[in-house]
């Protein structure tokens, strides 16, 4: 190859990495996501004509700078210690595999399959050993409301696949001005793309305008806690009673706005408050206080007769406005080495060169709180929002809010909060149900149903913030009652076209 093809492939990570939050842009503008739109454009053009070895290398190093630029923060946890690159090192290698099989199975199947094939490796992405599905294309078009709002028939891919189409008709277009493609097949694919973003934006375009959260009957005013407690103290026992009483002054302060529903981020409380009598009680007594429902993220356990831990875990802990303790909701999808160790047996010898691995036990079932308004509310925990088919689930059973907790000071001063940020406008739209985060430094906000980010807190400060949020008074979603069906199709749509794509090949080679 030339070093042309992978000058071209270098330029497609950069293009893609910059369409995100990303260490050139800490921030919720949204203004770098037109890069996405012509971000696969120049490894498209390099894939021509090369043989799978020399597609794979390409999309490997287009898949390299791209996603693990976006994972860039890795090595900003302290937690980790000296092994903080080489994790880096190896996710990115792992997550570099998938473009570099979209770039295998596009030269296979032709330029005309890569918007199915993108989404099917995003599907399998989102779902292989337990899912990682961070900096999906589409979400760089958090702030494009209404490219976005067809999210609720096809998900977040559906954007995706709107983005690589457009990146195929530009590739085209140049393949014919540079004499490789005939003029009926760039005609149609061009034509194909514009057609489908119009009626993408045609359909968010009537969708917004037919939205008017004034008119909504049934809201509930929420407020989010953001402590801003540093990681080396939050789990200095020493210091709980300090952050503690943080969030408690914060809580009581926020009083002033009236809120029906008070949320403090994840792991909050910093220890087994169900235990501790005089925690507890402050928390019945805060309820009171505020006369607010209390959503708690703390740590729960279940003892032993003999009182000895059996299972922790990652909770919300549900109080009524009238100080009644409610019920939990346990974290059901862990993070793999943050939250549970695969393979812990093999890999213990890792613990003395890192703060040690957390080990928390997984939830087992979807919980909805019932607040005393009525209003029926879902609390994702951490990174269990940037799974469309999780919180899906919550809404499917009945959830008409989705308010996350977060704790993302792991990552220091990094766009790693941004991007955990700029998922929440696709569960708002995919289910139509408003959101809100309450983290423990950064970024805690809300985002009504229409996508539109309401507020936010800036990074490392200490406040309440406090809003309305709004309930649709539509049914459920496409995308809530059926789930990836456009996805599922991309993926059948994909396997036929490389499977045509290799049998054309194997017909070209006998007839030779």
């Amino acid at each position: 190859m030339k070093s042309r093809e992978y000058i071209l492939a270098g330029i497609s990570g950069l293009f893609l990495v910059f369409s995100f939050p990303s260490f050139i842009n800490m921030s919720l503008d949204g203004q770098s996501g037109w890069f996405a739109f012509v971000g696969l454009v120049p490894l498209l053009l390099a894939l021509q004509s090369k043989t799978k070895k020399q597609a794979f290398l390409l999309g490997c190093i287009t898949g390299f700078i791209y996603l693990g630029g976006a994972v860039y923060w890795l090595n900003f946890m302290k937690e980790l210690g000296i092994i903080a690159f080489p994790a880096w090192l190896l996710l990115s290698t792992y997550l570099s595999l998938f473009i570099g099989l979209f770039a295998v199975l596009t030269s296979l199947a032709g330029l005309i399959y890569a918007p199915f094939i993108w989404v099917a490796l995003e599907l399998l992405r989102t779902y292989l050993l337990s899912g990682f599905p961070w900096a999906l294309l589409g979400y760089s078009q958090y702030k494009f409301l209404p490219l976005i709002q067809i999210a609720d028939i096809t998900g977040v891919f559906g954007v995706s696949f709107a983005l690589v189409f457009f990146s195929t008709g530009i590739a085209f277009i140049y393949m014919y001005m540079t004499g490789q493609e005939g003029k009926k097949k760039v005609f149609c694919t061009a034509a194909a793309g514009l057609l489908l973003i119009a009626v993408f934006l045609s359909y968010g375009v009537i969708k917004l305008n037919s939205y008017d959260t004034k008119k909504n009957t049934e809201a509930c005013r929420f407020t989010v806690i953001q402590g801003n407690i540093g990681q080396t103290s939050k789990w200095d026992q020493k210091l709980a009673d300090q952050s503690f009483s943080t969030h408690e002054e914060l809580s009581l302060k926020s009083k002033i706005n009236f809120p029906e529903v008070l949320v403090w981020p994840e792991t909050a409380t910093a220890m087994y408050v169900k235990y501790m009598p005089a925690y507890w009680a402050r928390l019945k007594s805060l309820a009171k206080l505020t006369n607010s429902d209390l959503l708690i993220g703390s740590p729960d356990a279940v003892p032993d007769a003999a009182m000895n831990i059996k299972e922790s875990y990652n909770s919300v802990l549900h109080f009524s406005k009238e100080g009644e303790y409610i019920g939990k909701y346990a974290k059901m999808h862990l993070v793999p080495f943050g939250e549970f160790v695969p393979f812990e047996k093999q890999l213990r010898f890792l613990e003395k060169y890192t703060a040690g691995f957390n080990k928390w036990a997984d939830g087992k079932e979807e919980v909805i709180f019932t607040a005393s308004n009525g209003l029926k509310i879902a609390t994702p925990v951490c990174w269990e929002v940037i799974f469309p088919q999780d919180c899906r689930r919550f809404v499917k059973k009945g959830a008409k809010y989705l308010i996350t907790v977060s704790n993302d000071g792991w990552y220091g001063v990094s766009s790693a909060p941004h991007q955990h940020f700029m998922v929440l406008p696709f569960r708002a739209v995919e289910n139509r149900v408003s959101v809100g985060r309450a983290a423990n430094t950064t970024l805690s906000g809300f985002v009504d149903y229409t996508g539109r980010i309401i507020n936010t807190l800036g990074l490392f400060e200490r406040a309440g913030l406090s809003t309305v949020l709004p309930v649709c008074k539509e049914e459920l979603t496409f995308y809530t009652r059926f789930g990836d069906i456009f996805s599922f199709g991309c993926v059948i749509t994909a396997i036929i076209g490389v499977f045509l794509g290799i049998k054309g090949k194997v017909w070209q080679r006998k007839k030779c």
